[in-house]
């Protein structure tokens, strides 16, 4: 009798201590990045009555045993993926995956948690803010190597984010330029003005040794006292007038008397006998010319089916203009704007100019931007581009500024103008928020748009996490049988990624649990029900000698 009661007491034990890991996990149903446990029984050992045997003469015999009651095999605890919720804190992560955060006390005791709820020190160090355990980094990000800024300190693997701390400025170095040139655009021209017919004699087209006398539209012989009026205007409109004597002139005569007169424009003859003027300048121009007799002549022509008409219109040619700010050494800002001008039908000039409240320009231009024939970019060194450099002196400033820029990207094709940069120059600002990369690195968010690197989280993955340690608190310890730390970055190495503004719930499935209650309690009645029976045999075998 006293072996089935100690055997019911093991089936309540064990019922009770099912219970127990139920009432936990129900426990823990919100508590973040909790992971439910379940328990599997084994029986205990057993009493043997008889042994078994083995006869040749009769059949064999089985073994007959009693057992001595259950106990609790194995509590697990399962690792599967909690649902996130979206928190809106900029300081709250979520793993997606398998991992953990590492965290460390300031004694050096170093535990594992799924539970991203972080937050900052006095210090500014990111930290657990139920315990004050130190969230751990992993590599040299934020330390300040490759020139960026040194946000953590070399050796300490705490995470410091000096929120609100002061950004330096950076100045423009480099300019980097993107977009299109329209290859319809044209280059500078200069103004033409040519004679509507070409000058001819019976034979074919004049020279500048022909007589004006000799001339097609001579309609009377030019006499003694004759004069050739001549007016007209230079390029920039201001008129000029002057007369040549025409008995016995010549074409010639008449050329060089243009050339005399005009200013800023070059008077020819054609080989087809045509008079042109052209302007020495691109651009606008207002040339004109007109050639008539002088009142009271003998001899006449007819000039009017000659006269000058505007072959070719001035032009300073398209431009296109970008305008940028610039930053200085101490992260000042100062706008600068480029004009690009076609000079060819495949080439440009730049050219880039600041406000004289800023500065002025030591080194302004950059020529002869030449592009292939299918609209790319023909490198530097194969065009003759040379110094691809602007420099600037500001007035703040004692050292000159220069600012390389690269052209590269560009394209000359016939589509619309479009033009856009991006340069390394930033303002001072201030770190005002944080977000962190699936891989779990950890970024500064500044008041000046600048993006910082500021950590990279350190996740850990085992060999064995279901025989991790719970300690409390949301942490796991390294035992014996989980395996070392595989400390590394997210979505590396079996680790999971990290998702910011967000937390893992628990994975308690609440209608599993309830079920486990019921499981719990008819399991621990059943043993009690054993009790009582084998009690009430104990009595009734107690009463046979009364």
């Amino acid at each position: 009798m006293t072996r089935s009661l100690m055997t019911g007491i093991t089936g309540l034990r064990t019922h009770q201590q099912k219970l127990d890991v139920v009432a936990n996990n129900l426990a823990n149903m919100n508590t973040i990045g909790y992971k439910a446990q379940s328990t599997t029984f084994s029986d205990l050992m057993y009493d043997t009555i008889r042994t078994g045997s083995t006869s040749e003469a009769s059949g064999g015999i089985n073994p007959q045993s009693i057992g001595t009651g259950v106990q609790v095999a194995q509590i697990t605890r399962k690792f599967t993926q909690g649902a996130l919720q979206s928190t809106g804190q900029i300081l709250d992560f979520a793993i997606q995956g398998e991992g953990f955060f590492t965290l460390d006390s300031q004694a050096g005791e170093t535990v594992f948690t799924r539970a991203g709820s972080f937050a900052l020190d006095g210090q500014g160090r990111l930290v657990d803010p139920a315990t004050g355990f130190l969230v751990q980094r992993f590599g040299d990000v934020g330390e300040g190597t490759n020139g960026g800024f040194a946000f953590q300190v070399p050796g300490d693997n705490s995470i410091r984010i000096p929120i609100g701390s002061a950004i330096p400025g950076e100045p423009t170095q480099n300019l980097e330029l993107f977009g299109n040139l329209p290859a319809s655009s044209v280059p500078p021209t200069e103004e033409i003005l040519s004679s509507f017919e070409p000058f001819e004699t019976a034979s074919g087209p004049a020279n500048l040794t022909t007589s004006i006398s000799d001339l097609t539209i001579n309609q009377n012989a030019y006499g003694p006292g004759d004069q050739i009026e001549i007016n007209g205007t230079n390029p920039d409109g201001t008129p000029f007038t002057g007369s040549i004597p025409a008995d016995g002139a010549t074409l010639g005569d008449i050329v060089t008397e243009l050339n005399n007169l005009l200013t800023g424009a070059t008077a020819q003859l054609q080989p087809d006998g045509t008079l042109s003027i052209t302007a020495d300048e691109t651009g606008e121009a207002f040339l004109s010319l007109l050639l008539s007799d002088a009142a009271g002549n003998v001899g006449s022509s007819s000039f009017g089916s000659n006269s000058m008409v505007v072959e070719a219109e001035g032009s300073d040619g398209d431009t296109y203009e970008l305008s940028m700010e610039i930053y200085d050494l101490r992260g000042a800002s100062h706008r600068v704007t480029f004009d690009f001008l076609k000079t060819s039908p495949d080439s440009w000039d730049v050219t880039a100019d600041i406000s004289p409240d800023s500065g002025i320009m030591l080194d302004d231009s950059v020529f002869n931007l030449t592009f292939n024939e299918d609209g790319t970019y023909s490198l530097a060194g194969s065009n003759g581009i040379g110094d691809a450099n602007i420099e600037i002196k500001l007035n703040s400033l004692a050292t000159p500024q220069t600012i390389a820029i690269d052209f590269g990207q560009l394209s000359h094709l016939a589509t619309d103008y479009s033009l856009s940069q991006n340069q390394d120059g930033y303002p001072p600002g201030n770190l005002v928020s944080v977000a962190v990369s699936s891989d779990g690195e950890i970024s500064g968010l500044a008041s000046n748009g600048k993006i910082l690197p500021l950590a990279q989280l350190a996740m850990a993955s085992f060999t064995n996490e279901g025989a991790l340690d719970p300690i409390g608190n949301n942490y796991f310890q390294q035992s014996l049988n989980s395996g070392s730390a595989s400390i590394g970055e997210g979505i590396s190495g079996g680790r999971g990624q990290i998702i910011g503004a967000q937390l893992e719930s628990s994975n308690v499935d609440i209608a599993q649990e309830f079920t486990q209650l019921i499981v719990a309690q008819r399991g621990f009645s059943a043993n009690a029900r054993t009790i009582t029976v084998a009690d009430e045999m104990l009595e009734e075998l107690t009463n046979i000698v009364r």
